[in-house]
């Protein structure tokens, strides 16, 4: 591919990975807003949040095989279309069941993308220099993004309601669609690639017992059952998709790559550096405006420093 459409895909990549990485955390500073106006408990506030993250996180092994089956450039376009229907769906959700419902969809539109983003990149870019700065510059986005997140909807916020911060996803998914359609080069698939439909279910089902247990010893009267038997579930999910990545010919996760001590202090890291960030960012963004009193773009251009950091 010529040098300067190697570069534009990249750029088509790259708007939907931001928007991918920053729906993660926008959600923080029109939490407050959001919560008052569909009257959401703690509990809804929490899967609000949560949703997004563990959908993603669950299905983005199973999504990146489907990739490989039926090709990366047609599951990057499902997944526009997916994201983009779902942002209008969270914009002007009625209650907070259906905002959650929206923001599982737009996981499953994220996951669909995310590992397409990557494959296509890696057949774009031939040159090896140029692959190694295409690469760098995907990380430093999605990082970057996640980080900026409540920067951009305190800008929002600060003359939209809150489902701006969700409905501007709509005219960028539209162009990036166009684009997508004419400039992203396809490849076919590989028809027998398998799709394990189960290990994503354990994979799910683990994070999800993980952040119920969490969630329910962090309260200020925790019933130990309910965390034990969260926590219980989360191992037991855990155990039964590591048994299952062991006995598949194709697993979706190569443990064996974890014996690569770089490679495992890499992970380590960036699971430390991304919990210690957003957890950070959520807990004083909130502070920011219920406590201090500060409007939504006072608050994110508070909390500023920590993603520059």
């Amino acid at each position: 591919m010529k040098s300067h459409l190697r570069w534009l895909v990249l750029g088509i990549l790259s708007s939907a990975l931001l928007l991918i990485v920053i729906d993660m955390t926008v959600i923080y500073l029109a939490l407050p807003s959001l919560t008052y106006e569909l009257r959401a408990s703690a509990t809804e506030k929490l899967w609000i949040v949560n949703a997004y993250a563990l959908t993603v996180a669950g299905l983005l092994p199973g999504m990146g095989a489907l990739g490989d089956r039926f090709g990366h450039k047609r599951m990057f376009i499902a997944g526009l279309v997916v994201f983009g229907w779902a942002s209008l769906g969270a914009a002007f959700s009625p209650n907070p069941e259906a905002l959650i419902a929206a923001r599982v969809a737009l996981a499953v539109g994220a996951a669909m993308m995310m590992p397409a983003t990557l494959a296509i990149i890696r057949h774009v870019f031939e040159d090896d220099r140029e692959r190694a700065l295409a690469f760098g510059i995907w990380a430093a986005i999605a990082s970057g993004g996640a980080a900026f997140g409540p920067v951009v909807g305190g800008v929002l916020l600060e003359h939209f309601w809150w489902g701006s911060v969700f409905i501007i996803n709509v005219p960028i998914v539209v162009l990036a669609l166009a684009l997508a359609i004419v400039w992203v080069p396809s490849r076919p698939g590989n028809p027998e690639r398998p799709f394990d439909l189960l290990a994503s279910l354990w994979i799910m089902g683990a994070l999800v017992g993980l952040t119920l247990a969490i969630k329910e010893a962090g309260k200020a009267d925790p019933s130990a059952l309910q965390a034990s038997l969260a926590a219980l579930a989360a191992l037991l999910c855990g155990l039964a998709f590591l048994r299952r990545q062991r006995r598949v010919s194709v697993p979706m996760i190569e443990f064996s790559l974890f014996r690569d001590r770089s490679f495992s202090a890499g992970v380590v890291t960036a699971l430390i550096a991304s919990a210690a960030l957003m957890g950070m960012e959520l807990v004083i963004s909130q502070r920011l405006q219920l406590v201090v009193g500060l409007s939504p773009l006072q608050a994110g251009l508070t909390i500023l420093p920590i993603p520059l950091g």
